[in-house]
C-alpha cells in the first residue's frame, strides 16, 4: 500500500514538472515570436483605426492608419492626410497588443520616395514639417520632384496654385529632415 502511494506521488510530481516545463516553453516561444514583431506589424493591425503619435520636434499627430510602406505610414484625420516617416516618431499610442505580419510584398517594398512621388503626381499642396521645428520648421508648397533621398518643394503663396510666376523659392529637403508631410486640401 505504501509503495502504491509513493509511486502515485512520484507520478503526480512528474506530471506537475512536465506541465511547468510545457508552460515555460510556451512562454519562451511567445517571447521569441514577439521579439520578431516590427512596429510596422503593429501599425498594420490598426489599419482603419485611430492612433496618436508624437513626432520629432514635439509635433503631435493623430489619425486613422490608411496606408503603410517601407519606413512610412499614412494617417488620415478629418480630411487631411499625413505622411509620417517611421524614424521621425518618438512614441505611438493606441496600438493595442496585436500585430499583423506583412502579406503584400509590393506594399512592404514601397519606400518613402514612392509615397512622395504619388503626392508630386497629384500636384497636392503640402506642409512639410522639419526636424528641429521652430519658426522655420514648416514649409508650404507643392512637390516638384523626388530624388533618391530628397524632395524638391516649390514654395508659393497659399492662395495661389503652383505656377511658374507664383513660385517664390524652390527648396531641396533631405528625407532625413522630414518629420511629416501633410496635405493642405482638407486642413
Amino acid at each position: 500500500m505504501r509503495w502504491e502511494q509513493l509511486f502515485a506521488d512520484m507520478e503526480a510530481q512528474l506530471a506537475a514538472a512536465g506541465q511547468q516545463a510545457l508552460e515555460a516553453e510556451a512562454a519562451e516561444q511567445a517571447r521569441a515570436e514577439y521579439a520578431r514583431v516590427q512596429l510596422a506589424d503593429r501599425l498594420r493591425r490598426r489599419r482603419g483605426e485611430p492612433v496618436r503619435a508624437l513626432l520629432a520636434g514635439s509635433v503631435p499627430v493623430e489619425g486613422r492608419v490608411r496606408a503603410l510602406g517601407a519606413g512610412w505610414v499614412a494617417l488620415e484625420d478629418r480630411g487631411a492626410e499625413h505622411l509620417v516617416p517611421l524614424g521621425a516618431v518618438l512614441w505611438w499610442e493606441s496600438l493595442g497588443r496585436g500585430w499583423q505580419p506583412a502579406t503584400d510584398v509590393l506594399t512592404v517594398r514601397l519606400g518613402l520616395a514612392h509615397a512622395l512621388r504619388a503626392l508630386a503626381r497629384g500636384r497636392a499642396r503640402v506642409r512639410i514639417r522639419l526636424v528641429g521645428g521652430g519658426a522655420l520648421g514648416e514649409l508650404d508648397g507643392t512637390i516638384d520632384g523626388v530624388g533618391a533621398d530628397f524632395v524638391d518643394l516649390a514654395l508659393h503663396p497659399d492662395d495661389d496654385y503652383r505656377r511658374r510666376g507664383s513660385v517664390t523659392a524652390s527648396r531641396a529637403v533631405p528625407f532625413s529632415a522630414l518629420v511629416c508631410v501633410s496635405s493642405l486640401t482638407g486642413a
